[in-house]
């Protein structure tokens, strides 16, 4: 987004940045933010100019006008009785209180009790180190790890973290699992076209690998991955990427999340397992439009779905083997 498109919607990048570089701003927030009614619908709770001025332990009324003004519009309201913190306000809050500008928690090889579905080998967790720069990872210590691209070998998962606040209660495992909630509420986001990071259109393109082909232990020489199909999706505004193997597509399907159930799989905790272990084919339908089939097999029963060209599950037919 240019500074002229991003005028048309309030603020540059540059001028809410410049806004928010003083300490007596942020101050205000903070006031404002203090001052909300928490059992109200609508939390924020108007401070009049004189009570926020006061709180602040300011005299001088023009100077503290002189940072209030610029706050007004995007992250303050004035109403009839005086101000209140805008939604815009509250995220600065947030993300001050979260730690996300400040803080930084380090997991470095920190041992993981899970062991690597590609191989059986040790895991650990990485966050923040070298490696990851400012991601969090499972990776294998023994083997070439579920994809490339990162910049190392072994890695299983690598995703966003949690902010150091989310950090600081949870030890590595309690970690992973809330991380667990988090992406995958951000992948169902991305796949149902909402970006989770700006909430923007998502464009999806599927690529799928013709000579796909993996060794335990091992990912496929022509894809750099175990995964044969996966979609990328990528927001048309703040071009944030996800790359979302096809079995994880699947989950917006509520009937998958009870097949996979039934036969014992966590949806989302297992997800390298069922591509592994359950993914028994996978054939493109059509290039133009994009009609991928995909088929599930577990003791006996068998899941055939159908995806389009952004990831979505257009028909599924549930049967055993013998059916099919």
């Amino acid at each position: 987004m240019t500074a002229d498109e991003a005028s048309e919607y309030g603020p540059t990048p540059e001028q809410a940045f410049a806004v928010l570089g003083h300490e007596t701003r942020l101050a205000i927030l903070f006031a404002l933010w203090e001052h909300r009614r928490l059992d109200e619908h609508v939390p924020q709770h108007p401070m009049t100019f004189s009570a926020l001025r006061k709180t602040l332990g300011m005299r001088d009324g023009s100077q503290f006008n002189y940072h209030l003004k610029p706050l007004l519009g995007r992250f303050v309201h004035h109403v009839a009785d005086g101000y209140v913190l805008r939604r815009e306000g509250e995220r600065v809050v947030s993300a001050i209180l979260a730690g996300a500008f400040t803080d930084e928690l380090v997991f470095d090889a920190v041992p993981n009790d899970k062991p690597c579905e590609l191989c059986g080998g040790r895991t650990v967790f990485e966050c923040n180190t070298e490696l990851t720069r400012g991601y969090f990872a499972i990776r294998c210590t023994e083997c070439d790890g579920a994809f490339g691209g990162t910049g190392f070998d072994g890695t299983l998962s690598l995703t966003e973290s949690l902010s150091p606040v989310g950090t600081r209660s949870r030890d590595p495992a309690e970690f992973y699992r809330a991380l667990d909630v988090m992406v995958k509420h951000q992948i169902m986001s991305a796949i149902e076209g909402v970006c989770p990071d700006c909430t923007g259109t998502t464009s999806a393109t599927p690529h799928v690998c013709r000579d796909h082909h993996v060794e335990p232990g091992h990912r496929c020489v022509s894809c750099d991955t175990i995964f044969e199909v996966q979609y990328d999706i990528v927001c048309d505004v703040c071009h944030q990427r996800f790359s979302i193997p096809s079995n994880r597509c699947l989950l917006t399907e509520p009937r998958v999340l009870v097949f996979l159930e039934n036969h014992g799989y966590d949806p989302w905790y297992d997800w390298l397992l069922i591509e592994l272990e359950l993914v028994h084919r996978q054939t493109v339908l059509s290039e133009t439009p994009f009609e991928l089939e995909m088929v599930l097999e577990a003791d006996g029963d068998r899941l055939v779905a159908t995806l389009d060209n952004n990831g979505a599950v257009t028909t599924l037919c549930r049967c055993s083997r013998e059916q099919s």
